[in-house]
This record gives structure tokens, sequence and C-alpha cells, in this order.
């Protein structure tokens, strides 16, 4: 049975130069950075990736769309249309928690965050027909 709390700290590594994957047979996440396996044979690095699934990557689990959601969420028209307008071109990720801190709704953002992986991880786990808890 995989433990949710796991995947998510998986999803959360993930980024446009690693990827993630969870070996159910030793329950556990690894990257796929092969310098970290220096210790492991080729034929043990194939057998490791071999048995093991790749977790949702960056562009599929798409942080920038989960910034877009949350912006839905908030009441607060001044602050909304900020946010809206921060999140244009380069550096839109640290505007957007830089505003998010400034105007006290970090922890909101974070929840939010936070939720949606629960949620990517969950239908990742039916997908490949795994038990979570």
């Amino acid at each position: 049975m995989v433990t949710l709390s796991k995947i998510i700290e998986g999803l959360e590594m993930v980024d446009d130069i690693v990827d993630c994957y969870y070996n159910p047979e030793k329950d556990e996440i690894f990257l796929s950075n092969i310098g970290e396996y220096g210790d492991l044979t080729e034929d043990e690095i194939d057998e490791l990736f071999e048995e093991s699934i790749i977790l949702p990557t960056q562009y599929e689990i798409n942080e920038y769309q989960m910034m877009v959601d949350f912006i839905e969420t908030i009441e607060n028209m001044d602050i909304k249309n900020n946010l809206q307008r921060l999140i244009q071109g380069k550096g839109a990720f640290r505007r957007f928690k830089d505003y998010c801190a400034e105007m006290d709704i970090i922890q909101d953002w974070y929840d939010f965050r936070d939720k949606k992986y629960k949620e990517i991880a969950i239908g990742w786990c039916k997908q490949n027909e795994l038990e979570y808890k």
C-alpha cells in the first residue's frame, strides 16, 4: 500500500531536469538522476527503472495552472487582479509567492497547492491501480 504523503513528496521533487519514480516492491521514491546510483551496476539500474512507475512530470503537475486556479478562488478583486497581472512573464512564480506573502494569503496558497498535489497523487495511484492510505 502506497502512502500518499510519500507520493506527494515525490511530486514536489519533480522539476524540468529530474523525473521521480516510485518502486512498489521497495515502497520508495527515487529520482531519475543516474549519478545518484554509482554503487549499482548498469543491470541493477535498468532493473530498478523497469520495476518502477514514473510519477507525473512537471508538465502534468502544472503548478502554473494551480496558481491560475487559486487566483480564481480569491474574492478580493484588488488582490485577484494584481495576482493575475503578476503571473504574466518570466519570474511569475516568485512574484506570485512574494505578493501572496505580502497580502498574508501565502498559507491559503500552500493549503490550496497541497490539496491539488493530493488530488494528483490519488489520481496517479488509481491510474496505476495502487492502493493508498
